[in-house]
């Protein structure tokens, strides 16, 4: 991404915006009783993942209805606008169900069908990672990178 493809700052603070509406969610039915139900592929789905959900697409569209959505849980909407947020609202229903704290709301958005920002949010550890095109990657606002090494076995 050049310069002037910044990935504007309204759709970064939306971002962010988003794991403040998943967060309470996610961390309101943790290690509550759920029901369990059984999607088409046999993966779990709760209450929390479709509540979850409605409530993201929910506050992406008051702020942006024009851009596209596709989630995991209720498909696709205008799929084919320039920008789509994709949702993933508990990944990691596994672990949720069963009481462990390693799962998160996975957030990206493309514009033209290319990444241009990231978000990995994983409530419980109170941990959220962004990637920005043309920006550093953080973790909780602290910029991190990957170990310079010419091999894997090096890293």
């Amino acid at each position: 991404m050049s310069a002037g493809d910044a990935v504007p700052a309204e759709f970064i603070d939306l971002a962010r915006r988003l794991t403040e509406v998943s967060r309470p969610i996610l961390r309101r039915y943790y290690r509550k009783k759920l029901d369990i139900i059984d999607k088409a592929d046999e993966s779990p789905v709760t209450k929390a993942d479709r509540e979850c959900e409605a409530a993201l697409r929910e506050t992406i569209g008051a702020a942006f209805p024009a851009h596209g959505i596709i989630g995991e849980e209720f498909g696709a909407e205008r799929a084919d606008a320039e920008h789509v947020w994709v949702l993933d609202p508990l990944d990691g229903t596994r672990s949720f169900i069963t009481g462990r704290p390693l799962f998160g709301t996975l957030i990206a958005l493309t514009k033209g069908g290319k990444p241009i920002l990231g978000v990995i949010d994983m409530p419980i550890l109170s941990d959220l990672w962004l990637g920005v095109a043309g920006q550093p990657s953080t973790l909780n606002d602290e910029i991190i990178k990957t170990r310079s090494c010419a091999a894997l076995g090096d890293a």
